[in-house]
């Protein structure tokens, strides 16, 4: 989510709005989703909300919302204080949670039930090296362009598009350009994402699930915001309807999602400053019967790696990280790297 977030920056629509705009709305898009300026800093929040009718109706919301700064050097991971709710009801059991993820230039802390938690400063430097060197690879392959990264473009998500004229979005003037989802399109792009992100196991939609999906969709529009004087996305917001076919034996009659992402204070600083009182991260793990991470431990800087290795103060096994960076999101490759820690 974050991933996607940070690289579709966007803001909430305020109320207002409707006076004339006569550009073109597809040049609009072009430009939108080309721009050359860089938006490096701001409150970011993400949200989904779904709701399902028939015999297993239920509703589903989260949301991800925060500031986030990021450094002059593109290959930094971002300091960021995001605070992730979900909720979920009917269908089966409830569901509550919330929890947030904070980094600093030098560490990242994770929040559960008002509670921080270290992840550890030799950890986490060990992940932004990890980071910044995927950073310039990715770079240098694709020019540095966020959406070019993971070789899609977002322009290509609508259809049938139109003008609808100027509103007002947190104060800003943006162009508001409505279409019709490429549903087909967006499934390809977001496979592809969530594969570049690392989610090597995520099932591939095949072109029979297709199908069956494009012929549910009663309903799919997208609505872009445009800064009227910059092009900058102002917002980027999606809206689905589905109803599944006759006797596909479905247990809900229809489903309702929205999905947008947002940004406001665009390009203005923000300050992110580390929780006080944190304990080590492993005590979060350990309430749910979970062992040490690879490289995290507790506050005091010491780590342990899986099989009883251990070390503090950047005494990481070199051999063992550099193996698991090139393994990537290979499940096999990955485990196979624990050889290295004997």
């Amino acid at each position: 989510m974050l991933a996607i977030a940070l690289a579709i920056p966007a803001v909430v629509a305020g109320c207002g709005g409707g006076s004339s705009n006569d550009e073109d709305p597809q040049k609009v898009l072009d430009e939108t989703f080309n721009n050359p300026t860089k938006i490096t800093s701001g409150k970011l929040d993400v949200s989904i909300n779904g709701s399902a009718e028939g015999d297993q109706s239920g509703d589903f919301s989260a949301s991800i919302s925060g500031p986030f700064q990021t450094a002059s050097d593109q290959t930094a991971f971002p300091e960021l204080d995001l605070t992730a709710n979900i909720s979920a009801s009917g269908g089966g059991p409830s569901l509550s949670f919330d929890g947030s993820l904070i980094t600093t230039k030098d560490n990242a802390y994770v929040e559960y039930q008002d509670q921080a938690y270290e992840v550890g400063a030799d950890a986490f430097k060990q992940f932004t090296q990890a980071y910044a060197q995927a950073a310039k690879q990715n770079k240098s392959k694709s020019g540095g362009d966020a959406f070019s990264q993971f070789g899609i473009d977002p322009s290509t998500w609508l259809a049938n598009v139109t003008n609808e004229g100027t509103t007002s979005v947190e104060g800003a003037d943006a162009i508001q350009i409505h279409g019709d989802a490429d549903v087909g399109q967006i499934v390809s792009d977001l496979q592809n994402i969530s594969q570049q992100t690392g989610s090597a196991t995520t099932p591939q939609v095949t072109p029979q699930q297709l199908d069956q999906l494009q012929s549910s969709v009663q309903d799919a529009s997208i609505d872009v915001y445009s800064g009227t004087d910059d092009h900058l996305l102002r917002k980027l917001a999606l809206s689905l309807s589905i109803a599944p076919p006759a006797g596909t034996g479905a247990s809900v009659s229809s489903v309702n999602v929205d999905f947008s992402v947002t940004l406001s204070d665009v390009n203005q600083p923000q300050t992110i400053t580390a929780p006080s009182n944190a304990k080590p991260l492993s005590d979060l793990l350990s309430q749910f019967g979970l062992p040490g991470l690879p490289g995290v431990g507790g506050s005091t800087g010491g780590f342990s790696f899986p099989g009883g290795a251990s070390g503090g103060g950047g005494g990481a096994n070199p051999a063992y990280f550099k193996c698991v960076q090139k393994a990537g999101s290979d499940p096999a490759k990955v485990s196979a790297c624990a050889s290295k820690l004997q």
